[in-house]
C-alpha cells in the first residue's frame, strides 16, 4: 500500500510539473476609459474555459493561462464586455468603455430634471429596482456594491456605517461621502461615532443616517459622478450625488395592485483568529496551592488574564472559577474541581446564528387623474452576538393628482422610518469589547456554557477574572455575558422626510413649479456600564434633533426646434437647518444643550 501511495504521489507531481510547463502568467490593470480610475471586481476569464479571476481594489489582476489560450474576456456591470487577444503578451492593460446608451434612455439628473442620457456632458450610471432587490437586501446602499463603475461600499459592522466612495477618496481629513437626494430631498448622512470609535480605541459604530433608506421603496438609483454632474448642489455635491427615485403610481387608468415580499436570511461568523489549545490560564508551570476546609487544592491564577499557565493534563484536578464561585455562594460545601483540559465550548460557541426576517407590502391605486401608493417594510434582525437586535420600520406614502386637464399637478411624498437597535459591539480597546477580551487577552480553558450563568442570586457578577482566588471582584475583564446583557447600549431613531409640490404646465414646453423638501429626525443613544463591572459604573444619554427645510421655485423651458434641443431653468432655493443636542452622563452630570440655525442659501 505504501509503494502504491508513493507511486501515485510521484505521478501527481509529474502531472503538476507538466501543467506548470504549459501555462504562463498574465498580469495587468483595468481602468475606466472615461475617468482613468481603477475598476475593482472586473471578471477576467480565459476565453473558452472556466479559468478566471477578478481585479483587486486597485484594478490589478494576475492569472495563469494555458499556452494555447487565445484571448481574455473582461466583463463588469455597466461596462462593455471586451475580448483581448493574448498572443505573446504577458501584460494586458485595459481601459473599459461604459455600456452603450439607448437613444431614448431618460434619466433624472440634478434638481430632479429629466434628460436624455445621450445629451449629458458628464458621467452617470443607473441601477434599476431589479438589480437592487436581487439579494433581497433592505439596505439599498449595500446593494450598490459591484453595480456601479468606480463606486465602492465598505463597512461590515452590525447595523453600522456604510462608507461609499465614488472614484476614490477626495480628502485626507474630511468626508469623501457623496450627497444623497431622494425625490429631490437632500438627506442628511451624518455619522455620530466618537473619536475613539473612529480610531479603534473603543466606542460603538452607530451607523450613518442614510441607513434609514429602504430598498423596497426605491425604483431607480442614478449616480452622478464628478463636479460637472453635481454642480447645482454646490459644495455638498463635490464627491458626487446619488439620486434616488422612489416608487409611485402613474395616473391614466383605474387599477389596483398589491405586491408582497417576505424573506429570511441567516448569518454566521465565518472566520476567527486561530488560538492555541495546549496551555491554560496563568503564568508558569505550577498551580497555586491553597488549603480550604482541610483540603489542599490546585488554584488557577484567574487574576492573570492570559494563557501562559500549565500545560493541559486531564489527570490534573483544579478549582475552576465556577467551582470557587459556587462555594462562595454556599451552593457547594467545598470547592468543586474538574480536569485541567481545553474547553469543550470554546470562543466560537459565544457567537450565535444571526437571523433576519423581512416583510414588505406595496399597494398602488390609480385612476384617470390621480395615483396613490403606500408601502410598508419591517426588518427584524437578531445579530451574531447575544442580546444583539434591530427592529426597523419604514412607511412610505406617495400621491399625485392632475387638475384642469393636466394644467396643475399636485404631488406629495412622505417617508417615516423608525429604527431601534440594541447590543452593538464595542470595537477596539474598550471595556465592553468582547472580541478584544477573547483574542487579545483571556484564558483559553474558559467554557462558554459555564459563563452563560453570569449572575449570582444576589445580583453580583459571576466572573472568571477574579482579583484573587478568594476575591471575586473582576480584575480586568467582565464575564462576556454580563457585558452583553448588563453593559449593552441601545439607540432609537425616528425620521421623516419627503416633499410637497405644485407644478403648473403653461404650455408643452414652459412650466413653473414650487416644492418644499423636508428632512427631520430625532436620534437617542444610551450607553451603560452596570454596577459591579470591572470598569466604573456609568450611564449616558444623548439626544440629537436635526431638521432641514428647502424651499424651491423654478421656471422650466424645454423645447426642441428642428435638430436642436433647448433646456433652460431659472429658480431660487432657500435652505434652513436647525440642530439641537442634549446630553447627560453620570460622570460629572454633564449637560450640553444647544440650538443653532446654521445658514440660509440661495441660488
Amino acid at each position: 500500500m505504501r509503494k502504491l501511495t508513493l507511486l501515485l504521489t510521484s505521478l501527481f507531481l509529474i502531472g503538476v510539473g507538466m501543467v506548470n510547463a504549459q501555462t504562463k502568467r498574465v498580469t495587468g490593470n483595468v481602468t475606466s476609459a472615461e475617468d482613468k480610475q481603477p475598476i475593482p471586481g472586473v471578471q477576467i476569464q480565459v476565453k473558452g474555459t472556466s479559468l478566471g479571476t477578478t481585479s483587486d481594489i486597485d484594478g490589478n489582476y494576475a492569472i495563469q493561462v494555458p499556452d494555447d489560450a487565445t484571448a481574455l474576456v473582461f466583463s463588469f456591470i455597466g461596462m462593455q464586455t471586451t475580448e483581448v487577444e493574448i498572443g505573446s503578451k504577458s501584460v494586458i492593460d485595459l481601459a473599459m468603455e461604459t455600456s452603450v446608451i439607448l437613444a431614448d434612455e431618460v434619466v433624472v439628473t440634478a434638481l430632479g430634471v429629466s434628460r436624455e442620457k445621450k445629451s449629458l456632458g458628464y458621467a452617470t450610471q443607473g441601477v434599476q429596482e431589479e438589480a437592487l432587490m436581487a439579494a433581497q437586501n433592505s439596505n439599498p446602499i449595500q446593494s450598490l456594491s459591484g453595480k456601479v463603475a468606480g463606486l465602492t461600499v465598505s463597512g461590515q459592522n452590525f447595523a453600522g456605517s456604510q462608507n461609499v466612495l465614488i472614484r476614490g477618496a477626495s480628502s485626507f481629513s474630511g468626508s469623501s461621502q457623496p450627497l444623497y437626494v431622494v425625490d429631490g430631498v437632500p438627506l442628511d448622512n451624518s455619522n455620530f461615532n466618537t473619536t475613539n470609535a473612529q480610531t479603534g480605541s473603543g466606542g460603538y459604530d452607530y451607523g450613518n443616517m442614510i441607513n434609514d433608506l429602504n430598498s423596497f421603496d426605491i425604483e431607480n438609483v442614478e449616480v452622478l459622478k464628478g463636479s460637472a454632474a453635481s454642480a447645482l448642489y454646490g459644495s455638498r455635491g463635490q464627491n458626487g450625488v446619488i439620486m434616488i427615485t422612489t416608487k409611485s403610481g402613474k395616473a391614466g387608468k383605474k387599477s389596483v395592485s398589491v405586491d408582497i415580499n417576505s424573506g429570511v436570511s441567516f448569518e454566521k461568523v465565518y472566520l476567527l483568529p486561530e488560538q492555541q489549545n495546549l496551555y491554560g490560564g496563568g503564568f508558569g508551570d505550577d498551580f497555586e496551592q491553597q488549603t480550604i476546609n482541610g483540603t489542599t487544592y490546585n488554584m488557577v491564577n484567574y487574576g492573570m488574564d492570559e494563557s501562559w499557565g500549565p500545560r493541559y493534563n486531564s489527570e490534573t484536578q483544579v478549582v475552576h472559577w465556577w467551582g470557587m464561585a459556587d462555594f462562595e455562594q454556599g451552593l457547594t460545601k467545598d470547592p468543586e474541581t474538574a480536569p485541567w483540559v481545553a474547553s469543550a465550548n470554546d470562543v466560537d460557541s459565544y457567537y450565535e446564528t444571526g437571523v433576519t426576517y423581512t416583510n414588505s407590502i406595496n399597494v398602488v391605486t390609480t385612476d384617470e387623474i390621480s395615483a396613490f401608493r403606500v408601502g410598508y417594510t419591517n426588518k427584524n434582525t437578531n445579530g451574531t452576538l447575544p442580546n444583539q437586535y434591530q427592529n426597523k420600520h419604514n412607511l412610505n406614502l406617495n400621491g399625485s393628482v392632475n387638475l384642469f386637464d393636466g394644467f396643475a399637478v399636485i404631488n406629495s411624498n412622505v417617508t417615516l422610518a423608525h429604527t431601534y437597535t440594541r447590543g452593538r459591539q464595542e470595537g477596539g480597546y474598550g471595556d465592553n469589547s468582547q472580541s478584544q477580551k477573547f483574542f487579545q487577552w483571556g484564558q483559553r480553558q474558559l467554557d462558554m456554557e459555564r459563563l452563560k450563568n453570569y449572575k449570582n442570586a444576589d445580583g453580583t457578577m459571576r466572573t472568571w477574572n477574579r482579583d484573587a482566588w478568594d476575591d471575586p471582584t473582576p480584575r480586568y475583564s467582565d464575564n462576556p455575558y454580563w457585558t452583553a446583557y448588563e453593559n449593552y447600549q441601545d439607540d432609537s431613531r425616528m425620521r421623516m422626510f419627503g416633499t410637497t409640490g405644485l407644478k403648473l404646465n403653461f404650455t408643452d414646453y414652459l412650466s413653473a413649479e414650487g416644492n418644499v423638501y423636508y428632512d427631520t429626525y430625532t436620534f437617542n443613544i444610551e450607553e451603560r456600564t452596570a454596577i459591579g463591572s470591572q470598569a466604573q459604573s456609568y450611564y449616558s444619554k444623548n439626544t440629537r434633533q436635526r431638521t432641514e427645510m428647502n424651499y424651491e421655485a423654478k421656471l422650466n423651458f424645454n423645447k426642441t426646434i428642428e435638430d436642436f434641443s433647448i433646456l433652460a431653468m431659472v429658480g431660487a432655493n432657500k435652505r434652513d437647518e436647525a440642530y439641537n443636542r442634549i446630553a447627560g452622563a453620570t460622570s460629572g452630570g454633564l449637560v450640553i444643550p444647544g440650538h443653532q440655525k446654521l445658514h440660509q442659501q440661495f441660488y
